[in-house]
C-alpha cells in the first residue's frame, strides 16, 4: 500500500503525505499534487527521429491510475509541465485518460512546457491558472515567479535530486522532496525526465526517494 510507504509531515497545520511514486497527497483537501509529468515527451522525441518507446508514457499513466485508485482524491493539482510539447498522439491520449476520471477536479498551474491553447485545456476539462492559492499554500510551477512573501510556496520545475554517499566512495543520485522555511519543491513525476542536484542549507529538509521508500535526510520535521 502506498500510504504505508509514505512519509507524513505537518506544515502550516496541514498534513502532507510524501509518496514514493514522486507525488504528494494533502489529506485535509483530499488533493493529489503532481509536478512535471511531461506527458507526451516520448512521442515528441519519436516525432523528431529518436526512438523512445511508448512504455515511458504508459509508466506515467500506470502510476497515476494507481494513486487515484488508492487515494480517491477529489482534486488533482498538476504543478506545471503536465505536457511537454505541441499536440501529439500521447497528448491526445490524455483526453481519454481525463474522461475516465471525470468525477475528479483537475487544476493545472501553467509551466514553461505547457504549450497548448486555453481552448485545448478547456476541452480536456482542465482548469488552468498561473498560480493557485489554497489555504496556507501558494502553488505554482516555478518558485522564482513568486511575487509575495505571505504564503508557503509549493512548486516544481527544477526536478530536484540529492546525492546519497556511503563508504567506499559509493554514491547514489536520487529524486527528492525539498522543504525550506518558506517553500517546498516536488520531484518530477515523469519517468522520462532529468534531475537537478540540489545542495540544501542547514535548516532545510530533504526526503529522498529510494526505490519504494521515502528516506528523511535531515531532522527538521519530526
Amino acid at each position: 500500500m502506498t500510504q504505508n510507504q509514505s512519509q507524513k509531515i505537518r506544515i502550516q497545520d496541514q498534513t502532507l503525505l510524501l509518496l514514493p511514486q514522486k507525488a504528494m497527497f494533502w489529506k485535509e483537501q483530499d488533493m493529489l499534487i503532481v509536478s512535471d509529468v511531461h506527458w507526451g515527451k516520448s512521442a515528441h522525441f519519436r516525432k523528431n527521429g529518436i526512438a523512445i518507446p511508448d512504455t515511458v508514457n504508459q509508466s506515467n499513466i500506470k502510476r497515476l491510475n494507481g494513486l487515484v485508485e488508492e487515494l480517491r482524491p477529489k482534486t488533482i493539482l498538476f504543478l506545471g509541465d503536465l505536457f511537454h510539447s505541441d499536440p501529439n498522439e500521447e497528448i491526445e491520449r490524455f483526453g481519454d485518460w481525463r474522461k475516465s476520471h471525470a468525477s475528479i477536479s483537475m487544476i493545472l498551474t501553467i509551466g514553461n512546457h505547457d504549450l497548448l491553447t486555453r481552448f485545448e485545456y478547456e476541452k480536456m476539462e482542465l482548469e488552468c491558472v498561473n498560480r493557485y492559492q489554497c489555504g496556507p499554500f501558494l502553488f505554482l510551477h516555478d518558485e522564482a515567479e513568486k511575487q509575495d512573501k505571505g504564503s508557503y510556496t509549493i512548486s516544481g520545475h527544477i526536478h530536484p535530486a540529492v546525492q546519497l554517499k556511503s563508504k567506499g566512495r559509493q554514491s547514489l543520485h536520487v529524486p527528492c522532496f525539498f522543504f525550506g522555511n518558506q517553500q517546498a519543491i516536488l520531484p518530477a513525476f515523469g519517468a522520462f525526465t532529468g534531475t537537478y542536484h540540489i545542495s540544501p542549507a542547514q535548516n532545510d529538509t530533504v526526503f529522498a526517494i529510494v526505490e519504494d521508500s521515502i528516506v528523511k535526510i535531515s531532522p527538521k520535521f519530526r
